[in-house]
């Protein structure tokens, strides 16, 4: 059964981490549908210059979770 690309498929992949996949199924979708979400989604990832992954060595330094090692972790995370 081949997978359905929806918005809530494309902000799942978003939200792990897969941006460029993300990126892909939004503009798909955007060929079908006008959905100003998805125009949203498109434009803010369009902005990110190079989509690496995660930093496997920054994520190590957060590797013993503590409550502010956590905040940091989240906070460098929504720099990305």
């Amino acid at each position: 059964m081949p997978l359905t690309k929806t918005k809530t498929y494309a902000q799942i992949l978003e939200i792990q981490g897969f941006k460029q996949e993300a990126l892909e199924v939004y503009e798909e979708l955007l060929e079908h549908e006008n959905d100003p979400e998805i125009k949203q989604a498109v434009e803010r990832l369009k902005k990110r210059k190079i989509f690496d992954g995660v930093n496997v060595l920054k994520l190590k330094e957060f590797n013993e979770t503590t409550q502010l090692n956590r905040y940091e972790f989240e906070k460098w995370l929504s720099e990305l």
